[in-house]
């Protein structure tokens, strides 16, 4: 990780921008040739080699120090040959050449475009993520993802989108930005409790709608208070450095795009921007920041939820720290278009180094009340089926709706494994599930269990092997416990009655809660 420094690190240069290079041969503008590490000129098809240089790194900068040093503390840069337009639209701000010209906004089209003034102080990228594909290319994309990629998407595309919108809809503009970002790596340590809850079965009886009493299996939660804690990295979390973005349906657009292959970055050369054009960053490092570390607390929370053991959990709490933090300011390839069908205009994405497509596409309103109407017939014939089917088993003696043990095989099985120990009631939970070819054989596995009373012997085999080693983990409980039963409790053909038997931790007694 480089020491951010205001001599050699990441402020030297200008705003990014696309570059005017001259053909050797004829004179014109080079651009660059997407997919090739290489500058072609689009009138006589002279093609130069962007050379790297040996020594050549994409370096990341220490956070703090930068955020430190950075503010207010940068030394003002001398633009030349560029001018910043800004879109009183909508706000966009684009660096272009001092003798290009642009009569309308890359991103919402409009036409009211003023020149403003360049900031003097500005971060140059470090990297960059060349366009791997070009313009043509993009469009033709673009038409493939209107008419839906792959089966199922073709056919919901032609169950809601109109008939008319691969032949009507008309592209607007499409312009290739080299969109800004911040990358962010850090390590984070997190400290979480949460009570983790553990599933268990009770057998209760009610009556139902004939008056006849009948059976079932109520599952229950037990509460247990739990903490823990884990070490995380991220590396090259994005965070896209512009606002305009953050506006209108482009921040979905963007993240849905991603991700980006960052691995695949170059060091920063502005020859890469030849033809292309690169929007300036207008969410500074320190406020870039602020979004990476939501996002990183965020996942840290879901990661944390994971690690707490049990069935389920509730109140989950994480504490969060973070440190060795870096970044870089980086450049992605980002497709920006418009397409125009009915007189409405819907804005595209694509991800200039993968290819991926989102925007948004107009609903036929007409097809979505034909496709409900069809769909609410089925769903009427199939229950108008089942009225009948039901009918005819009640009338052979099949009671529709009636809820029976059988009806309830429970997998796994809890029982609760009551016993004094030490002047304490103890209460543990043993799982398991009982074996069988196929449903019909547990089932019949379980209804023995339960005629032959063996749930009690379970229970006091469960106790016996507990007591003799309670001070071994729940795994090894768990093993011991599933031998003991193997070797007494067994079906007709020899096998194991029980399988997958575990232990879980006992439940706070009164005792000790004194």
């Amino acid at each position: 990780m480089g020491e951010f420094d205001n001599d050699d690190g990441p402020v030297e240069g200008t705003k990014t921008s696309a570059s005017t290079l001259p053909c050797a041969q004829c004179g014109a503008d080079l651009a660059f040739n997407p997919g090739q590490a290489q500058l072609k000129c689009e009138y006589c098809g002279h093609t130069q080699v962007i050379e790297f240089s040996a020594d050549a790194a994409v370096v990341e900068y220490d956070l703090n120090d930068a955020i430190s040093r950075y503010l207010g503390q940068i030394p003002r840069m001398e633009q030349t040959g560029q001018r910043q337009v800004g879109c009183q639209d909508c706000g966009a701000d684009i660096i272009v050449e001092a003798g290009s010209t642009t009569a309308r906004c890359d991103y919402c089209g409009g036409k009211r475009i003023i020149e403003e003034e360049m900031p003097p102080e500005v971060l140059r990228p470090e990297a960059l993520l060349p366009f791997t594909f070009d313009s043509g290319n993009a469009v033709e994309r673009f038409r493939k993802w209107l008419a839906g990629e792959g089966f199922w998407k073709r056919l919901w595309t032609r169950l809601v989108r109109p008939s008319a919108l691969q032949q009507r809809s008309s592209v607007d503009d499409l312009h290739g930005i080299y969109v800004p970002f911040w990358t962010y790596d850090s390590n984070a340590h997190s400290n979480w409790t949460a009570q983790a809850g553990y599933y268990y079965y009770v057998t209760e009886s009610y009556t139902d709608s004939e008056g006849k009493r009948q059976t079932r299996q109520v599952r229950k939660i037990r509460w247990v208070w739990t903490s823990g804690s884990r070490r995380d990295h991220f590396d090259d979390w994005l965070v896209c450095a512009s606002q305009q973005y953050y506006k209108g349906d482009l921040q979905k657009l963007m993240k849905k795009i991603e991700p980006f292959p960052t691995k695949q970055m170059v060091p920063y050369d502005d020859k890469y921007l030849a033809g292309f054009r690169a929007e300036m960053y207008s969410i500074d490092l320190k406020a870039g920041w602020s979004y990476a570390r939501d996002g990183m607390q965020s996942e840290c929370k879901s990661r944390c939820a994971s690690d707490v053991p049990g069935d389920t959990h509730r109140f989950l709490d994480v504490r969060t720290s973070f440190f060795g933090q870096s970044f870089k300011h980086v450049l992605l390839p980002v497709y920006v278009m418009g397409y125009r069908f009915q007189d409405k205009q819907y804005n595209v994405l694509i991800n200039g180094s993968t290819g991926e497509v989102q925007g948004g596409a107009p609903l036929s309103w007409i097809k979505i009340l034909i496709l409900s109407l069809v769909l609410a017939a089925i769903i009427g014939g199939g229950i108008a089926l089942a009225v009948v089917f039901g009918g005819n088993n009640a009338s052979n003696g099949t009671q529709p709706g009636t809820t029976t043990e059988q009806s309830a095989l429970p997998s796994p099985y809890f029982l609760p494994v009551n016993f004094k120990l030490n002047g304490n009631d103890e209460v543990w939970q043993l799982e398991f599930q009982f074996t069988g070819a196929n449903d019909a054989e547990k089932m019949k596995n379980w209804e023995e269990f339960k005629s032959k009373g063996l749930k009690a012997q379970v229970e006091r085999e469960a106790e016996r092997v507990i007591k003799l080693d309670k001070r071994s983990s729940y795994t090894t409980l768990g093993q011991k416990v599933q031998k003991a039963l193997d070797q007494k409790f067994k079906l007709e053909d020899g096998k194991p009655r029980f399988s997958n038997v575990r232990v879980s931790e006992p439940r706070a007694t009164k005792s000790r809660q004194k």
